[in-house]
């Protein structure tokens, strides 16, 4: 059986909770992170906020502008230099789903060195 799920359908978005809510920005979110620099912060960075406007854009984050509905930190703030020399990668993702009616903060940690 296949399932599709319309993004825009608001209803939908509403019956997310918010573990499954975080659980799919988790999926999304984590794959794929190159060795440290400035420049692959900002591709996760910006690949993060790609994806989290997709979701305000489709109804599932509360706020009636992006900057109320998420915020996105993958940088100096984010991580220590003890982080950085160890190939750790911190990504921070805040975010007001719809319901609970609660701002939910998630931090991301992969390691960018390749065994």
């Amino acid at each position: 059986m296949k399932v599709v799920v319309q993004f825009d359908s608001l209803s939908f978005w509403e019956r997310v909770g918010v573990r499954g809510l975080s659980a799919n920005c988790n999926h999304n979110l984590t794959a794929g992170f190159s060795p440290q620099s400035v420049q692959v912060w900002a591709n996760v960075r910006r690949s993060i906020e790609d994806f989290m406007h997709n979701l305000f854009r489709a109804g599932a984050l509360m706020g009636i502008t992006a900057e109320e509905a998420y915020f996105v930190k993958c940088d100096r703030t984010t991580m220590t230099q003890n982080d950085i020399d160890n190939g750790r990668l911190t990504a921070l993702v805040g975010f007001a789903p719809l319901k609970p009616a609660e701002f939910v903060i998630l931090t991301f940690h992969t390691s960018t060195r390749h065994s």
